[in-house]
């Protein structure tokens, strides 16, 4: 099959049929390998898109080497298939790394959840080790509100973790189930989960998501204590329980590998959204327990206003988006949020760790504040307008990178975007564009930056009505080390109407070298000059009323 072909095909598989489809081949591999056969790689690579051949021919070859067992293709997963003890029921989810079943326990009759890793992540010891690491991480915390695992162990190739197995939806169908109008109250969010007890008489809906939360954060801190981080905070991994309490579940990020965990199409584990900073930054930056706070916060927001603080059509501009831009905040999205719950969110995800809750703990017990509609500690932090405004300056004066756009615009510009820091190797000229703009290259009526373009307009090169730079081009007003403006210009090289420089050229120009119909300086010459040594004619008196005249009249006055 050629590649456009395979790009074909590629465009009708979305990730989830396309891992299914990894599995399958794998699993006839290996069969027709049992069998005593010698399958050609060829044969079953021309099956897949040309970007997954890569991984899958490392996974046949590994087979080849006796260095992998898969399970066959006789064996696949499916209602009424038996892992020793556990009976296959329904499949209840699944993702890039493993697929989970609701199973039956038939020795303790109970319902479990079976979390089988996929069969072809399962040939390279990495992903099992990735995927065991997770059963050792959840063992070590007895915690009311994290997932108990009941058992671990592998059967005719594959691998799985039997854990508790939580009957209500996780956070991110909830959320998905809000209506769009945003008039939410508790009531709205218990029927959201399908659970009553999530509601609480007279209680707001800002009040029910934060007593949510609460024990997230208060399990998080446990993990924390055994030096585990979680690492993939988000709401698809909070889980609800039938009494309506919050459980974390999915353990197998937890700190301590270094491995960039790919799957076998290449995409990375986790979800970009709520990464924080320093995880975009790919190791770059040390991770520590701060970024789980992070990552709840974002959750708090999306809970809070119903969107992400960052989205983009891309996992590399989401990652661009969080590693460069100041989380919006939740009175932004959500004019109907109390200041304390923005400045708890806020404050969770703030771009630097050291800004952030210095602990799940303190964490939640702001949750808690919030719950019960007491004033939080990230609110008195705050303070007034002032100490807010100098906390801004000093962060934007910090080099850090920083973005900032106003979410308020006028007929399709941003009122105010701003762009500053340092740029990392290889990033482009980061682009501002606002009525207010300041960035590497800068459109605006109001701009600043090394290219900058607009009404008033500061930068190394610029263009403008009123401008002031390196290279400065205005309708009215430059000034320059090279100035050329329309009505004036001061600069080291200047012409205009009315030119002031070193170099000056114009209809008046006044310089160390000056050339006009009206001229004056140390070397002059035009219509109408005057020197110290060269008066031509004219006292300076009268040279600059005959000037101020003429101007005058030239420009209607």
């Amino acid at each position: 099959m050629n590649d456009r072909h395979s790009e074909s095909r590629a465009n009708d598989l979305s990730g989830g049929a396309l891992d299914d489809l990894l599995d399958a081949i794998v699993g006839e591999y290996a069969d027709q390998q049992a069998s005593g056969s010698t399958p050609k790689h060829r044969t079953f690579l021309e099956r897949v898109p040309a970007e997954a051949r890569p991984g899958l021919e490392r996974c046949l070859k590994m087979i080849d080497a006796g260095m992998a067992n898969a399970p066959g293709a006789s064996t696949p997963l499916a209602a009424g298939a038996t892992f020793g003890r556990y009976r296959l029921m329904r499949e209840v989810g699944r993702g890039g790394m493993a697929i989970v079943w609701l199973a039956r326990d038939t020795e303790l009759e109970r319902a479990v959840a079976l979390k089988i890793l996929r069969p072809g992540l399962a040939l390279e010891k990495r992903h099992v080790d990735r995927f065991r690491r997770e059963a050792l991480a959840i063992a070590k915390l007895q915690h009311p509100h994290i997932v108990r695992i009941y058992d671990v162990g592998s059967e005719r190739g594959y691998h799985f973790l039997a854990m508790e197995y939580v009957e209500g939806p996780s956070l991110a169908h909830v959320l998905d189930a809000l209506p769009e109008k945003h008039d939410w109250t508790a009531d709205t969010l218990a029927r959201a989960t399908g659970i009553p007890a999530v509601a609480r008489p007279r209680e707001t809906y800002e009040a029910a998501i934060a007593r949510l939360l609460a024990p997230v954060a208060d399990a998080l801190s446990a993990a924390h204590a055994h030096g585990l981080v979680h690492r993939d905070v988000k709401p698809s991994n909070i889980l609800m329980r039938s009494d309506g309490t919050a459980v974390v579940a999915d353990f197998g990020l937890a700190k301590g590998d270094d491995d960039p965990a790919l799957s076998m199409t290449g995409d990375t584990l986790g979800t970009p959204y709520y990464m924080s900073p320093e995880q975009a930054w790919l190791s770059a930056i040390e991770v520590d327990h701060r970024t789980d706070v992070y990552s709840l916060g974002v959750t708090l927001f999306e809970a809070l206003t119903g969107e992400r603080p960052f989205d983009g059509g891309s996992v590399l501009e989401v990652f661009e988006k969080i590693k460069t831009t100041l989380a919006p905040s939740v009175r932004s999205r959500e004019a109907r949020a109390s200041r304390d719950a923005a400045a708890v969110a806020s404050k969770a995800m703030a771009r630097l760790p050291e800004d952030r809750y210095e602990s799940a703990a303190a964490f939640e017990a702001d949750l808690v504040a919030l719950a019960e509609s007491r004033t939080t500690r990230a609110r008195q932090d705050r303070g007034n307008v002032l100490q807010r405004a100098w906390t801004q300056l000093r962060f934007f004066c910090s080099g850090q990178p920083f973005e900032y756009r106003s979410k308020a615009k006028l007929f399709g510009l941003p009122l105010v975007h701003l762009v500053a820091g340092r740029r990392y190797p290889g990033q482009p000229m980061r682009v501002a564009k606002g009525w207010f703009a300041m960035g590497d290259v800068a459109v605006g009526v109001v701009a600043m930056g090394g290219l900058a373009a607009g009404g008033i307009v500061m930068g190394g090169m610029c263009a403008g009505a009123v401008t002031m730079g390196g290279i400065s081009l205005a309708l009215l007003l430059s000034f320059g080390g090279i100035a050329v403006g329309g009505l004036a210009s001061f600069g080291g090289i200047s012409t205009a109407y009315l030119a002031c420089g070193g170099l000056a050229f114009g209809y008046a120009a006044i310089g160390g070298y000056a050339r006009g119909v009206w001229a004056t300086g140390g070397n002059v010459g035009g219509t109408h000059t005057w020197t110290d040594e060269n008066p031509g004619g004219l006292t300076e008196q009268e040279f600059w009323d005959a000037l101020v005249t003429d101007v005058a009249s030239k420009l209607g006055f």
